[in-house]
């Protein structure tokens, strides 16, 4: 398999887990050692940190969904990789408040590790609202 196909195939399974109530698939794709930028004003440093971010987003929530729009899946060799997406990020509150919707513009470098496909940086962009 290609590995632009292995990367595409982690990451579709990565989002059904995920939109299943399964986040962990997800989080087992993020290297020990990301470095994540999200909206915050700030640099995530290594996966303890980015998970416990993503959790306080998921306080109080019902249920969350993560969809991407026009995924582009690149590979630069065997072992390097990039995925570029629209994505909206949707939060159901437990209260009964209506649910919350977050688009932005993301981007997942990814390299192969002793034979492993991991997220080693991460970039997430708010788009702008209509």
């Amino acid at each position: 398999m290609s590995a632009i196909h292995e990367v595409q195939t982690l990451v579709e399974q990565a989002l059904d887990a995920f939109n299943a109530g399964d986040p962990s698939v997800l989080l087992a794709l993020f290297d020990d050692d990301i470095e994540a930028i999200d909206h915050a004003p700030y640099r995530f440093d290594g996966k303890a940190a980015f998970v416990t971010y993503l959790q306080s987003l998921l306080v109080g929530a019902r249920s969350a969904s993560l969809a991407f729009h026009q995924p582009s899946y690149r590979a630069w060799n065997d072992d390097a990789a990039t995925v570029n997406t629209y994505d909206s990020f949707t939060v159901v509150p437990d209260n009964g408040a209506p649910a919350v919707t977050q688009y932005n513009r993301t981007t997942y470098v990814l390299i192969k590790r002793a034979g492993a496909w991991r997220i080693v940086a991460a970039h997430f962009s708010p788009l702008p609202h209509a």
